[in-house]
């Protein structure tokens, strides 16, 4: 018997969909990708580290793709040669000389030549720390062209920068490593939550924001409550640590997405998260809080994690006696989502430091010098980490490897 016309019209449309999977596992070239972020940035300049934390992970997530550094961190956190592809040390151990890596183009097409003093280091850290830092992408080359443009030699390179508001990269035809497989970045900055989810339904944006905690999997954020007025006594703080119901926020709140924690750093980064107390004591809490002043909490008030964790947080001081009004403007407690921006720990407490507006109190190398930096920044810079969370974003189908710029690709839509 002879197939009728419908199963024709089925094995036809199941070869063309076998095929458009076999064509999808293989990159594509060209294409824009369309970005919006809440972040509003005034440069990419490696040499300005923003104030807030939203702007600071942006920042520290788009440098590479324009400015590179001479060591590069790999998916483990181990440094790799890159614009570096060597160094020594003179006797003492104490000045690193480094090697630039051939054949590498600005991105006005002319040869990148590094003076001899921009790859020389006079440190007697561990070389560990030095590369390390050097990875950092504060760090990165940077040079100023004729026009008194900054050039760097990343896969990207700037075409238009309005500040605060929209941005293009466009693909580096000339890059060391391999052109990238996107032929351009548009990026809108300062876009309201809402306005980048309508734009996603629409299909005018392929990735935008979504709000931390909203999936599992390695915490690169941690959400923390920093005092800023000398009215949140040691007292108050250890009251509010105290009375603070992180249980109950974690199973609500956050559908138990996320892990409840007291320290700066993951457990995956730092391997010593659980030492960090957080415990709950509503009655010492009482006793501690009696009679304290009302404090202002503030958070931002788009964020649709951090609003309703504020408020709870408000509930549970409240039962211990202190009024915590949430609210915009000055703060005495301000709730806030700190960004882990690099694989290596002290880079990670270095950015937090920045944010925090402390200095780093270690510069050591170990394990115990960390865990002890990282001490002194919970106890000294009046900081209460809470919850450690997974950012995500929103992407658009057919955008893959998002959000590693250099190799994302646009297939069928």
């Amino acid at each position: 018997m002879k197939p009728s016309a419908s199963a024709w019209l089925a094995a036809a449309s199941l070869v063309l969909a076998l095929g458009g999977l076999r064509a999808e596992s293989r990159p594509r070239y060209g294409g824009t990708l369309h970005v919006e972020m809440a972040a509003a940035l005034s440069n990419l300049d490696p040499s300005e580290i923003p104030s807030s934390p939203a702007a600071l992970e942006a920042k520290a997530r788009l440098i590479p793709e324009v400015y590179e550094t001479l060591i590069r961190l790999d998916a483990e956190g181990n440094p790799q040669p890159w614009l570096a592809t060597s160094w020594t040390h003179d006797a003492a151990r104490k000045r690193w000389v480094f090697t630039a890596r051939p054949n590498v183009h600005l991105q006005d097409d002319t040869i990148w030549t590094p003076a001899a003093a921009s790859l020389e280091v006079s440190d007697d850290r561990p070389i560990e720390r030095i590369l390390r830092d050097l990875a950092r992408p504060w760090n990165a080359i940077v040079v100023r062209g004729a026009d008194g443009s900054l050039l760097g030699t990343g896969p990207f390179r700037i075409t238009k920068w309005e500040s605060g508001q929209t941005a293009t990269l466009v693909a580096f035809a000339g890059y060391w490593h391999g052109r990238p497989f996107l032929d351009s970045i548009e990026i809108q900055m300062n876009c309201d939550p809402r306005d980048q989810a309508q734009d996603m339904r629409l299909g005018k944006a392929d990735c935008v924001d979504a709000p931390a905690g909203t999936r599992n999997g390695p915490a690169d954020t941690i959400v923390a409550l920093v005092f800023e007025s000398t009215r949140a006594t040691a007292e108050i703080r250890e009251a509010i640590s105290l009375a603070i119901d992180r249980v109950a926020i974690r199973r609500v709140l956050l559908k138990d997405k996320g892990e409840i924690s007291g320290a700066l750093l993951p457990q995956w980064l730092s391997g010593y998260a659980f030492l960090f107390d957080n415990k709950r004591d509503a009655a010492r809490a009482h006793q501690l809080g009696a009679g304290a002043a009302p404090l202002n909490l503030a958070y931002d008030r788009q964020d649709a994690v951090l609003r309703p964790i504020a408020e709870r947080i408000s509930v549970n001081a409240m039962e211990v006696g202190i009024t915590m009004r949430p609210g915009p403007g000055s703060a005495d407690v301000r709730l806030v989502a700190l960004p882990v921006t690099s694989p290596d720990g002290f880079a990670a407490l270095a950015d937090m430091a920045v944010l925090l507006k402390v200095p780093l109190a270690s510069s050591g190398w170990s394990a115990a010098d960390r865990y002890q930096a990282e001490r002194t920044m919970v106890d000294g810079a009046h900081v209460l980490p809470l919850f450690q969370l997974t950012r995500s974003w929103n992407v658009a189908p057919g955008v893959h490897n998002w959000p590693d710029l250099v190799d994302v690709w646009i297939g069928q839509r």
